[in-house]
């Protein structure tokens, strides 16, 4: 499981915290004036850095109640209760805003100054700060991970893995800086560095669910589907409500050929309390996996108004009610779906979020990749694929098979038009990531969309 932000806004990564192994005496690093307090927020600093979200959100509130004034709790408080109350957590945001910071510690002082440029949206003063306090605290892990992720959400992943490499020589403890650079090589589809990095994860915490889960997303990208669900199984055994290894697993069943496994992992998931709304997201993606796996194009295109389809304008339902469109022939249905995503992208354009923007463009270029093909405009049609191809990653489960599948249906395309040379090439390329999958399209003799050969 990704350890990112929880919002943007907010801006705290899950790095920006770390697991101590070994006791070591040190001076207090927080500013509460009550012990108990203090080992509620060291209790939530554990929790999160296990990526045990709702146990890090008690326990922070819990030290808010016993001490009101212990401003670093109050605003780790407020970001874990963002999507929950957002009314509640901008009033202890405004709290924090105006607060008197001249009796913190250096590092609270930073973190809390930090987070008041970036929602202020001065982006160079956040940059200056964060640069400012590495250079005067330069053997604090806390900079440094912020310095670490900094680089890894612009892009700068080369950068970002020397960080974290270092963050490492600074502090062995710092236990997460392992999932990251595990997820950073995935992204750089450097699979073998990659599960170098999540084993080293899991030999030092074997008994947190994170390091399993990172591992089982890793072997689902790779096709490994046996140790995918062995990894995700050990997840949920440690922790049976870690939501994250139910998505994974059902993902995982659902495209290897398994929609009733999926269905199975989500009733389980539903009855270790999953919220609806996730567990729905899983059971609109087993559903349609099942349909597209029997070539049902005219029952998904009668049923693009259900819920699944409206949820989300560019998952999973609508790309493959968008193919169904075109495999029957449907233009205005499915530019319908295009100009649905059209309209996500403008929203997303305001979020902040970098993340949601490349992930929707992805989305856009891959529709407009596949109609165009459908319609004959191969040339134009592989731009479109090779451009979603650039946006999408191995970084998460869903992402990595989507791009899968979207490279698929470019060599579909680069077979239709007679460029046989370039296609088997590319081809060769997917199978040495995910053989099963490529094992399947040989089977459907490379035909997802059903084009013909040329």
């Amino acid at each position: 499981m990704k350890c990112w932000m929880w919002s943007a806004l907010i801006a705290i990564p899950l790095f920006a915290v770390g697991v101590t192994l070994v006791a070591r005496p040190r001076a207090q690093e927080w500013t509460t004036s009550s012990p108990e307090a203090l080992a509620e927020f060291e209790a939530g600093v554990d929790a999160q850095a296990k990526v045990y979200f709702a146990e890090a959100h008690e326990h922070y509130g819990r030290a808010l109640d016993l001490d009101p004034d212990f401003l670093i709790a109050k605003y780790r408080y407020a970001t874990t209760l963002w999507e929950e109350d957002p009314q509640r957590a901008q009033e202890l945001f405004e709290e924090v805003a105006t607060a008197d910071l001249s009796a913190l510690t250096p590092r609270e002082e930073f973190i809390i100054e930090r987070w008041r440029a970036l929602r202020d949206e001065h982006w160079d003063d956040a940059d200056r700060l964060l640069d400012d306090y590495v250079a005067k605290h330069p053997n604090d892990p806390h900079g440094l991970s912020f310095q670490a992720t900094r680089a890894w959400s612009r892009g700068e992943l080369e950068e970002a893995t020397r960080l974290f490499q270092h963050l490492l020589e600074i502090d062995p403890n710092w236990v997460n800086a392992y999932n990251a650079l595990g997820y950073i090589a995935m992204t750089r589809a450097l699979f073998t560095e990659s599960e170098e990095y999540f084993k080293s994860y899991r030999f030092v915490v074997p008994d947190q669910a994170n390091p399993h889960d990172s591992l089982g997303e890793l072997f689902t990208v790779l096709g490994r589907y046996g140790e995918a669900e062995d990894s995700f199984e050990r997840a949920i055994e440690i922790k049976p409500d870690f939501w994250a290894s139910y998505q994974h697993l059902a993902i995982m069943k659902a495209h290897s050929g398994d929609p009733d496994g999926a269905r199975a992992v989500i009733a389980r998931a539903l009855a270790a309390g999953m919220a609806q709304d996730a567990a729905a997201e899983l059971e609109c993606l087993a559903y349609y996996t099942e349909l597209a796996g029997r070539d049902a194009w005219r029952q998904i295109l009668d049923e693009r108004d259900s819920g699944c389809v409206e949820r989300r304008p560019t998952g999973y339902a609508s790309i493959i009610t968008h193919r169904a469109a075109c495999r029957l022939g449907d233009w205005e249905t499915a530019e319908d779906i295009e100009d649905r995503a059209d309209g996500l992208l403008l929203e997303v354009e305001n979020s902040g979020s970098q993340e949601a923007r490349t992930a929707v463009r992805a989305a856009i270029s891959h529709l407009q990749g596949v109609r165009l093909a459908m319609q004959g405009d191969f040339k134009t049609a592989q731009d479109r694929l090779r451009a979603a191809d650039q946006r999408l990653t191995f970084l998460q489960t869903h992402e990595g098979i989507f791009k899968i599948y979207n490279s698929m249906i470019l060599v579909e395309t680069l077979l239709a038009a007679g460029q046989d040379a370039e296609a088997h090439q590319l081809l060769a390329e997917i199978r040495g990531t995910n053989p099963p999958l490529v094992a399947e399209f040989e089977r459907s003799r490379f035909r997802i969309l059903g084009l013909k050969r040329g």
